[in-house]
Formats: structure tokens, C-alpha cells, sequence
């Protein structure tokens, strides 16, 4: 009923372990990819911040030229304003940032759950074998 014979299990085995080194590279490439787009997305997200700070700042500074008159509570209060603005778009800017990756990491792990795990394992063993030989080490 069953072909347990020594070339058939060899062959067995060696068919799975193409279809998990494939199912590796794949996911590996992925994640390679999302971490590029990532990246490139924390790139913009940075410059497009920088930019708009920079454009605040120049904003500030000519507020505070053309409001020397008036009192220091009241240009303390439009500072703060300002600068809370800004921390509420950063904070926003990353949130999406963060989210997309999410999204895109969850993505991944859902077309290729055995892959996924197989990964994981991988990185697990590594992870032990690295402490493992610290400790052997000390």
C-alpha cells in the first residue's frame, strides 16, 4: 500500500525541502521588498516632515518677528500650537507607515503560512544555537 523503500523517501524528502528552500526565497523576497518599500516610505514621510518643519519654522520665525509687540504668553501659545501640529501630522504620517506594514506583513504571512513558519523555525533555531553558543562560550 505504502512505498516506504530508500530512494522514495530520499526523494520525497529531497522534493520538500526544494519546496521549502523555494517557499523561503519567496518569502524572503517579500519581505525584502516590503522592507524596501517601507523604507522608502519612512524616506518620504521623513523628507516630506523635514520640509514642512522647516516651513514652519520659517513661518515661526517671521510670526515672532511680526508679533514682538505683543505679549510672550500670547506668542508662547501660537508657538505651542504650531508645534503641536506638527507633532500630530508626524505622529499621523507614521501611523499610516506603520499600518501599511502591518497590512502587508499579515499579507504575506496569509499566502504563505507554511513558508511563514518554516521562516520562523529557521530564525528560532538560529537565535538558540547563537545564545547556545554564548553560554558555552562563558
Amino acid at each position: 500500500m505504502f512505498n516506504f523503500s530508500k530512494d522514495n523517501v530520499e526523494q520525497t524528502t529531497d522534493r520538500l525541502a526544494k519546496q521549502s528552500d523555494h517557499a523561503i526565497e519567496e518569502i524572503a523576497s517579500q519581505v525584502k521588498s516590503t522592507a524596501n518599500d517601507l523604507l522608502e516610505a519612512v524616506q518620504d514621510t521623513t523628507e516630506n516632515t523635514q520640509d514642512k518643519a522647516k516651513e514652519l519654522i520659517r513661518t515661526l520665525k517671521s510670526n515672532i518677528d511680526r508679533l514682538t509687540s505683543e505679549d510672550a504668553a500670547s506668542i508662547a501659545s501660537k508657538i505651542s500650537a504650531g508645534a503641536g501640529r506638527v507633532k500630530d501630522q508626524v505622529q499621523q504620517e507614521f501611523n499610516e507607515t506603520y499600518h501599511t506594514l502591518k497590512d502587508r506583513t499579515a499579507d504575506t504571512v496569509q499566502e504563505h503560512p507554511l513558508g511563514t513558519v518554516l521562516v520562523a523555525a529557521g530564525v528560532g533555531l538560529l537565535v538558540g544555537y547563537l545564545l547556545g553558543a554564548k553560554r558555552r562560550d562563558l
